[in-house]
């Protein structure tokens, strides 16, 4: 038995599914001629029929409703009706052939329907009397035979409506193509002997609810155009509570544009075949009589068929005519591609191909107008009053050109053409295919032609700067390397102007290359004449001096100075200018010029660092330092990202009361696979320097809170924390939203926020301004706790440090060192101490290294305590250690467990 499709099931056609569409069209209506019934999906009920069903039954719709087929067309119908059930597919259902006994007659009927949600949709329609189907069917397969050997569309459609008209018995028959956008055309008619022509109107463009219905019902039968339509009953389906889709309905009535058609060319009797080509509506075979003609379901079914074999042989027709016009349009651009490439201008070439142009795309006109020049083949409109016209609503577009009817237009670099046809004809696919080619090979020769103009002025451009005139940088080196060549006496100076990228940056790009202009004129001008001067960067110049050149340097340097001692004037006002010079007083027997340029240039770098208008004379103490903080910076980047090679140390922080482990201060280190252990004053400056501080924190506090998780799962009634460091940088907005971050590394790493502790230092929460005290409150809202560390070292006011929401300062070692020495270093240990218990501040001391100093910070009343004393910053794997008692945390007076610092700690 087949079983309904599910619910919810819909078609894609929303307006048809729905009734009507846009402009109010009745969807929901059937042709008199045949019977629609909807059947309960389950128990085969009616619940749903057409209001005619009384010329069938006898009885009303009213008394019809929720009966078993069975009852209402006899059991011999209904057992047929359920074999074609059981039979079917999921969807369609027949046609099967029903026989009705009612009342001692007996009718033939054929039945078709398919599944809805809304139950089974049955349509019936009397059955032709018997006829010789075998000469129906044998007809049909001659015309199939036929056509395999037609050669072209137009023979085509002469043969096919011959055929159907004999195969429907319709008055006239015709060939209806439906061009993308344009006018219906009837390729061809055929008429049934005795008939007139009927009325010579054509067929208006169908609207996308006509092609859709017509793409869904390949062969479309209206018996009568005047016949009142039927209602169904009851008009809201039960099943589903709304109106039932007849989209796929045969007996649907037609739609008011179809009707149209069939008014205007004065029939009564229709069928429409659709032909679908590559997937679109290619166009219709129409079938007309002047008085109401029907045709058996299984005639429809052959007309569909015929339909497909129309379409099939439409689509290998036109292959082979694409194929054939390929051919001589690859022909004609290989002839028109040699041709262009006539003369020095473009327009040279398009004169010589304006021959082949006209063969491959008929035009009657042409109007061209490229890099300023026009001219056109007629007496027309200038070229702007076209390409007006192709930009106005309604003009189609693809890469490189645009067209409308009668006009199409071809870009060009710098320019445009625009071919004109009579009568506003329109331009086929494949012209337009052509005319892409044309603008591809139209773009090729004009950059060729560019390049050829380019090529005269690369020499120049290669060696000689825009801006000044002078040698660039390429020429610069190209000419140190011949003097390294031949071993000649060269010196060279890099003159660098201070603090260029401020000045250029204040002046704009214009008034940046005039002073730059007049700055090479003055040192072109204090240059001595065998001397080389170029400018080799943005705001550099280098000189090489020959012959006596190491001699010459100081008195080159002093007219350099000089030179620029006197105001520039730019844009109608006077400048000062400084520069720093750097310099390479000999070669020194060195083969690489680039080296050498650059040496020369790291010391006029080292020289405006210093303060701008002096000079440094190169050595190799420049490049290494240089050298290192680059090497530092890249392999640094490739610890943190790639190779997990910066790892937190975790050092103990102690209660001073009893020795207390309370948690760990996570230190940043990194060992290089190559270099070993770097110092952290020595990355760390790195990173600030070079931004890489932001993601170095954010690796070190993953895995801080991973470890401490780690750390805390078996220690539920006492708890450890981590204290994590935080750069001012990871407090930027425009860097991080340290908040959000924060709020996702305790997700991911599954630590509770009163297990981390985030330290900063004064100088840093002042370098935030405002956005500090903000930012600290969203991280304190999520439940985690801060700190002040090196406190007493910075420069904020109590007055500020009371607004922020902290719970710890942390006293910096230089204060717990003085401590000891003397009173005062004590008292300011104890005024800490006391600013810290007014203000309700936690307290850790950092850097205890002696019993002297435990002992008078847990005399002052120190909470928690940190440094060598107890141990130095140790692994994951020792501090995991210390956590699970396997080290024996020191406790307060004992000796042994002291002597575990040196040992087992140190």
């Amino acid at each position: 038995m087949l079983v309904p499709p599910a619910h919810g099931w819909s078609d894609p056609l929303s307006l048809i599914a729905a009734g009507g569409d846009a402009s109010g069209e009745r969807l929901d209506l059937i042709q008199p001629h045949g019977w629609l019934l909807v059947l309960d999906g389950q128990d085969r009920r009616l619940i749903q029929a057409g209001a005619n069903l009384p010329q069938l039954l006898g009885q009303s719709v009213e008394e019809a409703l929720g009966r078993p087929v069975a009852e209402l067309l006899g059991p011999v119908a209904a057992r047929a009706l359920d074999r074609a059930i059981a039979q079917a597919g999921s969807d369609m259902i027949g046609p099967v052939s029903l026989r009705l006994d009612r009342d001692g007659q007996r009718r033939r009927l054929i039945a078709h329907g398919q599944w809805d949600e809304g139950g089974l949709i049955l349509e019936l329609e009397t059955a032709p009397p018997l006829g010789d189907a075998g000469m129906v069917t044998a007809s049909f397969g001659a015309a199939i035979r036929r056509y395999r050997h037609i050669g072209n569309v137009d023979d085509l459609a002469q043969t096919v409506t011959q055929d159907l008209r004999r195969l429907t018995g319709y008055d006239r028959t015709l060939f209806v193509r439906m061009p993308d956008g344009g006018q219906a055309q009837v390729m061809a008619a055929a008429t049934a002997p005795g008939r007139d022509e009927g009325p010579s109107v054509g067929f208006v463009p169908l609207r996308p609810l006509e092609t859709s219905l017509l793409e869904l019902n390949r062969a479309r039968l209206v018996l009568d155009m005047r016949a009142e339509p039927v209602a169904l009953l009851p008009a809201i389906n039960p099943v589903t509570g709304a109106l039932l889709d007849l989209s796929r309905v045969s007996l649907r009535q037609p739609t008011r544009l179809f009707q149209g058609h069939g008014r205007r060319r004065q029939v009564r009797g229709v069928l429409a075949v659709t032909l679908l080509v590559g997937g679109r509506l290619w166009g219709y075979l129409w079938c007309e009589s002047a008085d109401p003609h029907a045709v058996s379901p299984s005639v429809r079914a052959l007309c569909e068929a015929l339909g497909e074999i129309v379409a099939a042989q439409i689509a290998t027709l036109e292959e082979r005519a694409s194929i054939a016009a390929r051919t001589n349009a690859a022909r004609g651009l290989t002839r028109l591609s040699r041709l262009l490439r006539q003369g020095a201008q473009l327009t040279d070439g398009l004169v010589a191909a304006q021959t082949v142009i006209g063969e491959l795309l008929p035009h009657s006109a042409m109007v061209a107008g490229i890099e300023g020049s026009h001219w056109a083949s007629h007496d027309l409109p200038p070229l702007p009053h076209w390409l007006e016209a192709l930009g106005a609503e309604g003009a189609a577009r693809r890469e490189g050109i645009a067209w409308r009817p009668g006009v199409l237009g071809i870009d060009v670099p710098d320019g445009h053409i625009v071919l004109l046809r009579d009568g506003k004809a329109g331009w086929n696919h494949a012209e337009l295919e052509l005319a892409q080619e044309l603008h591809h090979l139209l773009a090729e020769r004009q950059a060729e032609i560019y390049r050829r103009r380019t090529e005269q002025q690369l020499h120049v451009m290669a060696n000689f700067d825009r801006v000044t005139g002078l040698p660039n940088r390429t020429h610069v080196l190209q000419a140190l390397q011949q003097a390294l060549g031949v071993e000649t006496d060269v010196a060279i100076t890099v003159i660098g102007l201070d603090r260029f990228r401020a000045v250029k940056a204040a002046l704009g790009e214009a008034d940046a290359d005039a002073l730059l202009a007049a700055v090479g004129k003055r040192l072109r001008d204090c240059i001595a004449a065998e001397d080389l001067l170029g400018r080799i960067d943005t705001g550099e110049f280098a000189v090489l001096s020959y012959d006596g050149a190491a001699e010459r340097v100081d008195s080159l340097a002093h007219a350099v100075r000089d030179a620029l001692r006197a105001p520039l004037a730019v844009a109608g006002r006077e400048m000062f200018v400084t520069a720093s010079l750097g310099l390479v007083p000999e070669a020194d027997g060195a083969t690489d010029a680039a080296a050498l340029l650059r040496d020369a240039e790291i010391a006029s770098a080292e020289a405006e660092a210093a303060g701008g208008g002096g000079r440094r004379v190169f050595d190799a103490d420049m490049r290494a330092r240089l050298t290192q903080r680059h090497v530092i910076y890249d392999r640094l980047r490739q610890a943190i990202y790639f190779t997990n090679g910066v790892r937190p140390v975790f050092q103990p922080i102690v209660r001073l009361a009893d020795g207390e482990l309370t948690g760990f201060e996570a230190l940043a280190r990194w060992t290089d696979p190559d270099h070993g252990p770097i110092p952290p004053n020595t990355f760390i400056a790195v990173a600030e320097e070079t931004g890489l501080i932001v993601p170095l924190g954010n690796h070190i506090l993953v895995q801080s809170c991973r470890q401490v998780a780690k750390w805390n799962r078996d220690r539920a009634d006492n708890p450890l924390y981590v204290s994590v460091n935080l750069s001012p940088y990871q407090l930027d907005p425009s860097r991080l939203d340290i908040v959000r971050w924060v709020t996702g590394v305790l997700e991911m790493t599954e630590c509770r926020p009163e297990w981390l502790r985030l330290e900063i230092t004064e100088s840093g929460l002042i370098g935030q301004g405002g956005e500090a005290v903000g930012i600290l409150r969203g991280l304190r809202d999520l439940g985690i706790r801060l700190a002040i560390d090196d406190f007493g070292t910075g420069y904020s006011s109590l007055a500020y440090l009371q607004n922020l929401p902290v719970d710890t300062i942390k006293i910096d070692r230089s204060f717990v060192t003085a401590m000891a020495r003397d009173d005062k270093g004590k008292a300011l240990v104890s005024a800490i101490l006391h600013i810290a218990g007014i203000m309700e501040f936690g307290v850790v001391a950092e850097g205890v290294e002696t019993e002297r100093q435990e002992a008078l910070l847990r005399q002052l009343g120190c909470d928690r305590a940190q440094g060598y004393l107890f141990a130095k910053p140790l692994e994951a794997d020792m501090a995991t250690a210390l956590v699970h008692h396997a080290i024996a945390m020191p406790g307060q007076g004992t000796a042994d467990s002291r002597s575990l610092r040196a040992g087992r700690w140190g």
